[in-house]
């Protein structure tokens, strides 16, 4: 999740300079979420939440989405070759 937050989905766009601890915070309410199977959209909503008023960096909702179900594919283990690349 630490990997998706950081590499995908970056509304501050850090991640070529920036600490890669800058989204942990996020991490475990995200845990939590997945864990209790929230669905996409009240994942994305956290996530909307988090980068259009807390970092004041919108994102589009679609964007949002997309990231909330590569979250949810972690639990499951469905994560693509794209998930899995080693950071540069």
């Amino acid at each position: 999740m630490h990997a998706i937050l950081w590499r995908d989905w970056d509304p501050i766009g850090v991640y070529d300079w920036g600490p890669d601890d800058e989204y942990d915070g996020y991490v475990w309410p995200i845990i939590g979420k997945v864990m209790r199977d929230e669905t996409p959209e009240q994942i994305a909503d956290y996530l909307d939440w988090a980068s259009n008023e807390h970092m004041e960096c919108p994102q589009p909702r679609a964007f949002n989405l997309e990231i909330a179900s590569k979250l949810i594919a972690t639990r499951s283990g469905q994560t693509g070759p794209e998930l899995n690349e080693e950071t540069p």
